[in-house]
C-alpha cells in the first residue's frame, strides 16, 4: 500500500498534546517530505499517554506495486562476542545480580547468555541476540545501576542505551532482531519458556525459576509470530510488565489461531505494583529486604537446629504481600527452606573475579 503520510523514522521528537512531553513522533508527506503540525502523530508513552491521531487522507491516488526482494540479515562476528566477555569488575549489571544472588550463580547467568561488557559508558552490559542458528544478530548495550539494578539515566532522563551496530557506524548492517536468548533452544530439554519483556529480567528469572528457559522479547511490541517463530513448538508462558497483560492476551490470541501454545500470566497485572515493573523489579526489592530472611535467628527443636519456615515467609510477606503471589505463581514453598539454607552459607563477593 502507498501511503501519502507515514510515521516519521528519524530520531526526532516534538512535544505531545496529550502528555506535553518531548516524546511526539510526526507525520511525514511522502510526496513533498514535509512535516505535519503537531495534532497529527503517536506518542512514544504509549502505556501513560496513548496519543495517536492520523490524518484523514492518507492513501495517494498514483498507487503502482512493485515486489522488492527482502534485503538479506546482517550478522556480527563471533568473535566481537568473545572480545566482549571480559572485565566484569567494571559491568555493573553483572556486579549487581553477583550482589544478589551469588558469585557462582551470576558467573552460570554469564555463561549462559553470554553477557558482555562494553567500554562506551562504564560500566555497562551488552546484551547479544544470538539466534538459533548460533548467528549473532544484535548486540545491545545498557547501562545499570551496580546498587539497585535500575537502568541509568542523564541528566534529562534519557536512559543509556546503544547499540553495537550504531557504535561501529554499521550503515549498511541490515538488522534483524529476535529473541534474546534464542541461542538457548537448541540446548534445553525442557519444553516450556517463560517469556518476559527485558533482557535483564530474562536473566534474573533463570536463576530464581531455573526450571524454565527464559527469554526476552527486547521490547513491549516483541511478542510477535516474526520472533516467536522459532519456538513455535514449545509451550510459552508469558510475563508482561505490568499494564501490558490486556495487550500481550491479545497478541496471544493471534499466535494461538496460527499453531502456538501460549499462555499469559497475570501474577503482576493483578499486583498494586506501578506501570512498568516487572518481575525483576519484585524479585530485586525481595532480595534486598533480605528475601529469604537469612539473618533470622534458627529456632531450637529438640536440640536441632532447624529454620522456621512459617516465621520467615510470614515475616517476609508482611513487608511485602505481593511474594505470597509470586511464591504461589512459580510453586515455590516447598523450596523456600532449600534456598534459605544454601543463601545462609553465601558468602557474597563485590570483586567479581570470575575464570573463566
Amino acid at each position: 500500500m502507498n501511503y501519502k503520510y507515514i510515521l516519521d523514522t528519524s530520531p526526532r521528537k516534538y512535544k505531545c498534546k496529550g502528555c506535553n512531553k518531548s516524546t511526539l513522533v510526526k507525520f511525514i508527506n511522502t510526496e513533498t517530505g514535509e512535516l505535519l503540525s503537531s495534532e497529527f502523530g503517536r506518542c512514544d508513552r504509549e502505556s501513560n499517554c496513548g496519543f495517536f491521531k492520523r490524518p484523514k487522507t492518507n492513501l495517494t491516488s498514483d498507487f503502482q506495486y512493485q515486489y522488492e526482494p527482502p534485503k538479506p540479515i546482517s550478522y556480527h562476528h563471533y568473535d566481537r562476542v568473545t572480545e566482549s566477555g571480559i572485565n566484569y569488575k567494571n559491568n555493573n549489571f553483572v556486579l549487581f545480580i553477583t550482589n544478589l544472588f551469588g558469585k557462582e550463580s551470576a558467573q552460570k547467568a554469564v555463561k549462559k547468555y553470554l553477557i558482555g561488557t562494553s567500554k562506551y559508558w562504564k560500566g555497562a552490559t551488552v546484551f547479544w541476540q544470538i539466534d538459533d542458528n548460533q548467528k549473532v544478530r544484535h548486540g545491545k548495550i545498557m547501562l545499570y545501576n551496580s546498587d539497585n539494578g535500575k537502568r541509568k539515566k542523564d541528566e534529562v532522563g534519557k536512559a543509556f542505551i546503544s547499540s553495537v551496530r550504531c557504535i561501529l557506524k554499521l550503515k549498511d548492517f541490515n538488522l534483524k532482531q529476535c529473541l534474546f536468548g534464542l541461542h538457548l533452544v537448541n540446548e534445553i530439554d525442557t519444553k516450556i519458556i517463560g517469556l518476559v519483556e527485558s533482557e535483564k529480567t530474562a536473566i534474573m528469572l533463570s536463576m530464581f525459576k531455573p526450571d524454565y528457559t527464559w527469554l526476552a522479547t527486547g521490547s513491549k511490541g516483541g511478542l510477535k509470530y516474526e520472533f516467536l517463530k522459532p519456538i513455535r513448538d514449545y509451550k510459552i508462558i508469558c510475563f508482561p510488565d505490568k499494564s501490558e497483560y490486556n495487550d500481550w492476551s491479545f497478541k496471544a490470541t493471534e499466535l494461538n489461531s496460527l499453531g502456538f501454545n501460549v499462555r499469559v500470566n497475570d501474577y503482576i497485572e493483578n499486583t498494586p505494583c506501578k506501570a512498568g515493573t516487572d518481575l525483576a523489579d519484585i524479585i530485586a526489592e525481595q532480595k534486598q529486604l533480605n528475601l529469604l530472611e537469612s539473618n533470622v535467628a534458627p529456632v531450637k527443636v529438640n536440640s536441632d537446629i532447624l529454620l522456621n519456615k512459617d516465621f520467615i515467609l510470614n515475616k517476609m510477606t508482611f513487608k511485602n504481600p505481593n511474594l505470597l503471589k509470586l511464591i504461589d505463581t512459580f510453586g515455590l514453598r516447598g523450596e523456600i527452606q532449600t534456598w534459605q539454607e544454601s543463601e545462609g552459607k553465601t558468602e557474597i563477593d563485590n570483586s567479581v573475579d570470575f575464570d573463566f
